[in-house]
């Protein structure tokens, strides 16, 4: 038996990965259905064979006990107006998933309340032929969310590294005479040393000096 191994260095690959299994059918799409006070549900049958479905709810909430116990690929909402319960249960998902949301109706401040608790993508009224692209349309969405929040990350990190470094710099220049150029090498090389980052020595740096007063 052929085995194909894949290594992923990103949660972004892993996402891709799953999109193209998705895609030729390999895997099938996990999708927990809720119907928060809709003016007509969606039933499983309706959304069709080609998806996983977890066993809907009827209330928003019950909805975060749900994803704790078994997590889907996709959430499918279908309600009437987006209640607070329903906001506040998205909004301690904290993004988990792609939230694919169909509503009859809303207004531009409705629907950027959605969109602020981590709705993937709106969709304005259940029709099972637009499925498909509404579903593709969340993951897409959903996707690009968390890239752009990694990098904000990731440019979050790099000022606060800054910010502790120059502060050990500081420290280092104080205590020891040492020029700015010193101080940063010394800080580079107890880095090297111990196989740590710049900014994890400089905290370490930091936080003795507080010890020791």
């Amino acid at each position: 038996m052929d085995c194909l191994i894949i290594r992923l260095s990103t949660k972004a690959h892993f996402l891709l990965l799953m999109r193209c299994l998705l895609l030729v059918g390999l895997v099938m799409l996990r999708i927990l259905l809720v119907n928060d006070q809709a003016r007509s549900e969606i039933s499983p049958s309706m959304l069709g064979s080609a998806y996983e479905l977890l066993p809907p709810l009827h209330t928003a909430s019950a909805l975060w006990p749900a994803l704790q116990q078994d997590p889907p690929d996709l959430l499918l909402i279908n309600t009437a107006i987006p209640s607070k319960i329903l906001l506040d249960q998205l909004h301690a998902i904290k993004r988990a998933v792609p939230v694919l949301m169909f509503a009859e109706g809303l207004n531009q401040a409705q629907i950027r309340a959605c969109l602020q608790v981590g709705v993937s993508h709106w969709s304005d009224g259940f029709a099972a032929e637009k499925l498909p692209v509404a579903v593709m349309m969340a993951q897409v969405q959903f996707e690009q969310s968390q890239a752009l929040q990694q990098r904000i990350g990731l440019l979050e990190q790099q000022l606060a590294d800054r910010k502790v470094i120059d502060q050990a710099k500081g420290l280092l220049m104080d205590k020891r005479r040492l020029s700015e150029g010193e101080a940063y090498d010394t800080l580079r090389r107890q880095a090297m040393k111990q196989g740590m980052k710049l900014g994890d020595v400089a905290r370490q740096v930091l936080a003795m000096a507080d010890l020791l007063g």
